[in-house]
């Protein structure tokens, strides 16, 4: 499993926890955290920026079966839900990447090659808490999937 993120996280405790989720998960699954390089505020127009960060995007999730978009449109799930999705996802397709865009979302080859599309929440999250939701959601199905004390 992969999560692909455009950018890098910047503040201390985001960093610190994402280290520790990613640690986590580590001993359910073979994880692999991928920051790529945003293009917003580098002198390229928005439509050209979203077209680089997919291109790196897509790059960096290449050795995936499946491509799941993090989207405010996409499926909301409880986090059963999300268990039974990633074990079925995993099951059937094997390697999953996660792809989280920058803040001006994803080009149009992303959203085309992607086969699904989650979102966290209605509500709108900075880009580094969503980035830590998402990995301590996937430890919490892992420790579901295994019947682990953490997610009661």
């Amino acid at each position: 499993m992969t999560v692909v993120a455009v950018g890098k996280v910047k503040q201390a405790h985001w960093r610190t926890a994402q280290s520790e989720y990613v640690k986590r998960l580590g001993r359910y699954t073979t994880f692999k955290l991928v920051e790529v390089k945003d293009s917003v505020g580098k002198g390229f127009p928005d439509g050209v920026a979203k077209e680089r960060e997919g291109k790196l995007l897509l790059k960096a999730a290449s050795s995936s079966h499946r491509r799941i978009l993090l989207s405010p449109d996409g499926v909301q799930m409880t986090s059963h839900q999300l268990a039974k999705f990633l074990r079925d996802r995993v099951g059937k397709y094997g390697r999953l990447s996660f792809l989280i865009g920058g803040p001006i979302g994803f080009s149009n080859d992303v959203i085309q090659q992607s086969e699904d599309s989650l979102s966290l929440s209605a509500l709108t999250f900075p880009h580094e808490l969503a980035r830590v939701m998402l990995l301590e959601q996937l430890y919490r199905a892992a420790t579901i999937l295994n019947n682990e004390r953490y997610h009661k």
